[in-house]
């Protein structure tokens, strides 16, 4: 315990060095939808990287109940940080204003050390049905025990600040937190789902995730509530995968929605905008919508039924400037920023690369005829590991490979911040107006999941969630079964303990979290073995999971539960022990810049070291570098040699301090990002997808 001291101790004084520079409050969450004849399996997927630094990420089991005739259900604003829900006895003894029922959100397990800013008081109520299912919650909720799922992906919405909740003085009283769990306890269907979210949005108003911007009741007039108002779920059940775009209208009372299916041989995928765009409400095995879909976008002026266009949802209720680079608007230059629409290309690029999808001119922040397509048919069926594989995708083997850049540092480093903190000199420059390149993969995700609708199997033994905490590219993807918690209600430890606060040996994220941190620095060395550590885990997870799901089938609903229940305490055990020793292992085998061996009769040997590379040294030069500079000293009649510091000088003669010389790094790194890719540079470190 002592060493993870020390490790944690140095992994906060880098966070306190450079949390000014994450800019987590934009940019959420890619989500992915694929239907059955996409999959190895035959199982609808939909998947989940929650991009959030702050969010609670335990997952709980919210059961199954029957409730009295004429009940309510209270609704809560939408909170994810942690504890994202709590029950004040005070206050919740009831159950007709139980934030939830899930065990875990009982104060018993809230973490010392944490005050209590989440939900204290309803902001309203409607009808409660008389039997609620079973489902797993996270910041949104995931999936219930009739294997109906959700994904989620925020997006720029046009309306998006026309609204605000009831707590805020709004009149809206659904986020899409709140719509997802309604949806999961009352539904077995995605056309249920949607029908059910769409129609309350509609009938009690809709309000996005641009928080940030309710100040006093009122919007403030920030891009964030641009940025963030509008949201996208991906939707499964046993045999159908669909998007569900939504926004506020323009009245801030009601909301406007559309619904597109994913055909059973396609992928799609939000990367934090609008994705459906051309709609046909007269197929409607296909498309759903709001009964006010072309009536606010004509009251806004945003469409024309007598002009010869057609009605684009995407095009109409996306918010421009929610695409804009994040200093266009202190210089004279309006530029489209491409880290949505970048995203969105390379997941299509790497499911189909047969389409040779343009990454530069097919984008979706203006009206250009050039727009990526709503799905894509891949080049072959996807396995569960390759829709990891793309949650861990950081642009490897395109022009756009940000471990590639100098930003990155000599041992490529993929994690980034954002380009500048908010005080720094150059946000009112032109020259230096952009951004970096936004990844699938992020550090500072929450958590990322993989669902799995199988409709040949039994509902307890069909759900099936591949559950990925911390970033996806140094994780492990373990599974968890709704069915698993329906006798106690519970899920194992690692899944249900920990906060962002304090480190937790108990808890699988910051089991995670440590690799992420250690392995990121020097990210082309330790690469490999997290590859070699993952592919171990998760092909043994599959393997065992096949044989305890058939043992659970065979026994019956009743003995199967038991089981399940059984095998997942199990799969919880045997994970959290391999990514406990795979860390040690990994700190054992390469530290200090070094990578050790065992020698002969017990020896430690150097089998090699982490020297920089000469693309970085030439790049930098000596100076940059810091290498020290040999000369002779006077009068030594050539026979000492003293050495001076090659320290970068100032315009009086003075050294500059570590933080400038990181400033130079910055900018060095920026310039690097253009020019690298020239010196043609081989470093694949990343395990590809087989054609």
């Amino acid at each position: 315990m002592r060493f993870v001291s020390i490790i944690l101790a140095v992994f906060a004084i880098f966070h306190s060095l450079g949390v000014d520079a994450f800019d987590p409050g934009v940019e959420k969450c890619t989500s992915i939808a694929l239907g059955t004849d996409a999959t190895k399996s035959g199982s609808v997927m939909i998947s989940h990287g929650n991009d959030c630094p702050t969010c609670d990420f335990r997952t709980a089991y919210v059961p199954a109940m029957d409730h009295p005739v004429d009940s309510k259900t209270p609704i809560y604003i939408d909170y994810d940080d942690y504890p994202r829900m709590i029950n004040l006895p005070e206050i919740h003894e009831d159950e007709d204003v139980s934030v939830s029922q899930a065990k875990i959100y009982d104060p018993e397990f809230l973490e010392p050390g944490h005050t209590i800013t989440t939900q204290k008081e309803p902001m309203g109520f409607i009808e409660q049905v008389e039997h609620t299912f079973g489902y797993v919650d996270g910041a949104y909720g995931i999936m219930n025990e009739h294997q109906l799922a959700f994904g989620e992906s925020t997006c720029d919405a046009l309306l998006g600040m026309r609204s605000s909740p009831v707590s805020f003085g709004g009149s809206a009283l659904f986020g899409i937190a709140a719509l997802s769990r309604i949806a999961l306890q009352r539904c077995k269907t995605a056309r249920c789902a949607i029908e059910l979210m769409g129609g309350l949005a509609e009938e009690k108003g809709f309000y996005g995730a641009n928080s940030p911007a309710w100040v006093n009741g009122e919007m403030t007039p920030d891009k964030m509530g641009y940025a963030e108002g509008g949201e996208a779920l991906t939707i499964a059940d046993k045999t159908e995968a669909w998007i569900f775009n939504i926004s506020p209208d323009d009245t801030g009372t009601s909301a406007v929605w559309v619904a597109q299916r994913v055909p059973d041989d396609h992928v799609s995928v939000v990367t934090n905008t609008f994705n459906i765009g051309q709609i046909d409400l007269e197929n409607s095995d296909y498309f759903l919508a709001s009964s006010n879909v072309f009536d606010v976008a004509e009251r806004e002026g945003l469409y024309d039924p007598k002009a010869d266009v057609l009605f684009d949802f995407a095009q109409i209720y996306r918010a421009p400037v929610g695409h804009q680079l994040p200093n266009t608007s202190k210089t004279s230059k309006r530029v489209g920023s491409m880290m949505r629409d970048r995203r969105r290309w390379v997941v299509f690029n790497t499911v189909a690369p047969s389409l040779k999808l343009d990454p530069y001119n097919e984008h979706t922040w203006d009206d250009s005829d050039k727009y990526l397509p709503f799905s894509v048919k891949p080049d072959h069926k996807l396995s569960e590991r390759e829709v990891f594989r793309i949650h861990r995708d950081f642009y490897q083997d395109t022009p756009f490979d940000i471990t590639k850049d100098a930003v990155g540092g000599p041992f490529g480093d993929p994690f980034r911040g954002s380009v500048f903190p908010d005080e720094s000199p150059f946000n009112d420059s032109e020259e230096w107006n952009g951004t970096f390149e936004r990844s699938v993969a992020q550090l500072w995700t929450s958590y990322t999941t993989i669902t799995e609708s199988r409709e040949w199997l039994p509902d307890y033994v069909g759900a099936r969630i591949w559950f990925g905490p911390h970033s996806a590219v140094t994780n492990a993807f373990v599974p968890i079964y709704p069915g698993a918690a329906k006798l106690s209600n519970r899920f194992p430890k690692a899944f249900e303990v920990g906060s962002l606060l304090k480190f937790n040996e108990d808890s699988f994220w910051w089991q995670v979290c440590l690799t992420a941190n250690y392995a990121g620095r020097f990210f082309t060395g330790t690469i490999d073995m997290v590859q070699e550590a993952q592919a171990k885990l998760e092909v043994h997870l599959l393997e065992m999971t096949g044989e305890f799901e058939q043992k659970a089938i065979g026994e019956g609903e009743g003995e199967g539960l038991k089981t399940l229940e059984r095998m997942q305490q199990d799969i919880a055990d045997y994970s959290m022990a391999a990514w406990k020793s795979f860390f040690y292992d990994m700190v054992s085998s390469f530290h200090d810049g070094i990578f050790f061996k065992p020698g002969k009769e017990g020896s430690c040997e150097i089998d090699r070291k982490m020297g920089y590379p000469s693309w970085w040294l030439n790049f930098l030069g000596p100076k940059a570098a810091g290498l020290s500079q040999y000369h002779v000293a006077d009068d030594s009649h050539q026979r000492a040699i003293e050495v001076e510091k090659g320290a970068i000088k100032t315009t009086t003669g003075g050294s500059v301090s570590v933080v400038g010389v990181g400033v130079v790094s910055l900018l060095v790194g920026l310039v690097a990002g253009r020019m690298l890719p020239a010196l043609n540079r081989e470093r694949n470190v990343y395990e590809a997808i087989p054609q």
